[in-house]
């Protein structure tokens, strides 16, 4: 006889009852143990860990950017295949990994909390299972006197439902428009409380948090710093590529289809081949970072997403590559943005596709320049050598425990 809906509720909760018990109590045990045995000499010797799901590279991104940073990936993810100081071997969906991560989550936190200086969460997931939305580890790590950083990276934080209410006040569908489609359950009533209850303890414990105030619209109460990019300094493409074209190269990579505009830039490129305009088309969905990094040294015109408001990982790539990139993010409605970042690309709204597409193929000899400024403002804003001393003030700051916030734009 099949189980009903309450008694499988009943189940689950019992199973999470029995895991969060486990961990607090090996958390206690833990945390004894390395008090024990860590030396004093080794206190202290991780300035940052940085962890533990990377999303779209940015712990590999952020741990590069910290010298004696410690990095730690408990959710491998099939695009970046760099290791790092700690991860999981294993599959990211599998059982095993979960359970890996249940068993060895409490004794890891603990080890870190006793050689690290501060720990920066990167994405809402932690060392232990997340059925209260971080709220015991955090209290451990600032109990333990640890610098606490959450470094927000999108639908993590962000509210669908707010962002549904942004686009009718707005007129402009966002990030979150199709995503209830594509993932139903970050369209639920759970989702949304999910997000409330997270926003709710990073408000309690974070000492400083990174994020972008529109286009990861949440319900944080607290300021937030714009987000920053660290990627490496020997991205910056080649612009001879521009001196003599003879097929344009046009790239497009994403790991969401749908909720990034591909069925726009899929009609736009079908309707200008029809046209009679030649040029080459990549699309790359779901593959290694190092492929999309690859193909981006030749490409002319990168085309990124035309929902969001951020420029993104693979918008800042493209733009350290010499492409002219065409994209949604506008400094006018995402006001993290640097002041002049729109004159860096191409603002495309999801309904210019075409046309703006159709426009740069009419006028090849307005690519250079417009490449130029990208790769300025990429160097400004999104490698490593600009964003990282930013990034060092506000670290810092926590440390030495003279952080202010910044000021909020709507106060």
């Amino acid at each position: 006889m099949a189980p009903t809906q309450s008694g499988i509720v009943a189940i689950v909760e019992v199973k999470r009852a029995a895991i969060t018990a486990y961990q607090r109590t090996a958390l206690i045990f833990a945390d004894v143990w390395y008090r024990i045995c860590t030396p004093r000499h080794r206190r202290g010797e991780i300035s940052w860990v940085v962890g533990p799901d990377d999303i779209a590279s940015m712990v590999q991104q952020i741990s590069r950017a910290i010298p004696r940073s410690f990095s730690v990936s408990m959710f491998p993810h099939a695009s970046y295949t760099e290791n790092y100081d700690y991860f999981i071997r294993a599959p990211r969906d599998s059982r095993r990994a979960f359970w890996f991560r249940i068993v060895i989550g409490p004794w890891l936190l603990a080890r870190l909390a006793h050689r690290a200086k501060g720990f920066i969460y990167v994405g809402a997931t932690g060392f232990l299972a997340d059925f209260d939305a971080r709220a015991h580890e955090f209290a451990y790590v600032k109990r333990r006197g640890r610098g606490l950083v959450c470094y927000w990276t999108g639908s993590d934080i962000r509210s669908t439902r707010r962002m549904n209410e942004l686009e009718r006040e707005t007129g402009m569908p966002n990030i979150s428009t199709y995503i209830s489609l594509v993932a139903p359950a970050l369209g639920t009533d759970a989702w949304e409380e999910g997000r409330r209850q997270l926003a709710a303890v990073a408000d309690r414990y974070a000492d400083a948090m990174f994020s972008n105030s529109v286009d990861h619209l949440s319900y944080l109460e607290a300021s937030t710093e714009p987000f920053l990019y660290f990627l490496d300094d020997d991205i910056v493409g080649d612009l001879t590529k521009f001196d003599a074209i003879e097929r344009p190269v046009l790239v497009h990579a994403t790991t969401s289809p749908i909720i990034k505009g591909t069925p726009l830039v899929r009609a736009a490129v079908a309707k200008l081949r029809h046209e009679g305009y030649a040029f080459e088309y990549i699309e790359l969905i779901g593959v290694p970072n190092s492929v999309v990094r690859s193909e981006l040294r030749r490409a002319h015109i990168a085309l990124n997403q035309f929902y969001g408001f951020n420029p993104t990982v693979f918008g800042c790539e493209a733009l350290a590559a010499g492409a002219v990139v065409m994209m949604s993010s506008d400094e006018h409605v995402e006001t993290d943005l640097p002041p002049g970042s729109n004159q860096a690309w191409v603002v495309t709204k999801h309904y210019e596709v075409y046309d703006k597409l159709k426009d740069l193929l009419d006028n090849p000899e307005r690519w250079r320049a417009i490449a130029e400024r990208g790769i300025a403002w990429a160097r400004e804003n999104a490698l490593v050598s600009g964003t990282a001393p930013r990034l060092h003030r506000v670290l810092n700051a926590v440390l030495d425990g003279t952080y202010t916030p910044p000021r909020r734009r709507d106060a």
